[in-house]
């Protein structure tokens, strides 16, 4: 995510530290990174980022992902464990030809109702945590399709900076022996709205230390206002996704009951379904 990130407002791991610090004490401080506190703001803006990929159903970090070529026979596949399955209105399994065009959907079932499916000529899929099982096996027509699924990624973790050598024999204080790589200081933040990050990542600290801990409900208040201007800035100007029609066959009073109801999904006619 970092690549598409508005380079206005991309924020470095040392950035970020020095964003804490700013919240926690409304001072302009900084810490040596090669001391122990600079590591422990550091920690928190690593959990500051795995509980903010939680927020609107895992949506900041979504990406497409090839896995396999299909063969004919097969029936599940798996994919790694550093992606997870997103499930989310009209997201689907999607199947590319050569070209990278898709050509077939194969739209996502509860696990419990796939073996429903399994006599029709259509094509869907349900997920378990790391596998994807499809209605029935590929056919000899679906042979060579390469599978796209719609995954959720983990947001990338800073690299925390090396930790100083013990002390020196013959000092009283010791000295710490390791230079902080330069690169280590310029990680950017893994997130469009870095002040969200930051925000949490204070209101995540100060519960730890009992000075700042009067300040949590304040961080927390300032937190949450960011986090829902964030989500309503994602979700107020986007149309609703697409959702499939449902005929209801359900008996009027005016006319007489046909002998034949609809099938309640609509698009049971597409790919043969």
């Amino acid at each position: 995510m970092s690549d598409e990130i508005n380079s206005e407002v991309t924020m470095t791991l040392e950035e970020a530290v020095t964003e804490v610090l700013v919240l926690l004490t409304g001072q302009q401080l900084s810490y040596d990174s090669q001391f122990d506190r600079f590591r422990s703001i550091t920690q928190h803006l690593n959990r500051a980022l795995r509980t903010n990929a939680l927020e609107l159903d895992w949506s900041f970090y979504h990406e497409q992902m090839q896995i396999s070529v299909l063969e004919s026979g097969v029936q599940s596949l798996d994919i790694t464990s550093d992606y997870r399955f997103r499930v989310m209105n009209d997201d689907a399994v999607r199947l590319l030809d050569t070209a990278g065009i898709p050509v077939a959907w194969a739209y996502f079932l509860p696990r419990d109702a796939l073996h429903k499916y399994r006599n029709r000529p259509g094509l869907w899929c349900s997920v378990t945590r790391h596998m994807v099982t499809f209605s029935r096996p590929i056919q000899v027509p679906e042979e060579g399709l390469t599978v796209e699924i719609p995954v959720i990624r983990e947001p990338r973790m800073f690299r925390l900076p090396e930790t100083p050598y013990p002390t020196r024999p013959g000092t009283e204080f010791g000295a710490p022996d390791v230079v902080i790589q330069p690169g280590v200081l310029k990680q950017e933040v893994d997130f469009d709205f870095p002040d969200l990050i930051t925000a949490r990542a204070a209101w995540l600290y100060a519960q730890t230390d009992p000075v700042l801990q009067p300040r949590v409900q304040t961080l927390e208040d300032q937190m949450e206002s960011l986090k829902y201007q964030a989500i309503e800035r994602d979700i107020a100007f986007t149309e609703s996704p697409y959702m499939n029609e449902f005929h209801i066959p359900v008996q009027a009073s005016i006319y007489p009951e046909q002998s034949h109801n609809r099938w309640p999904v609509s698009n049971r006619g597409q790919f043969g379904r």
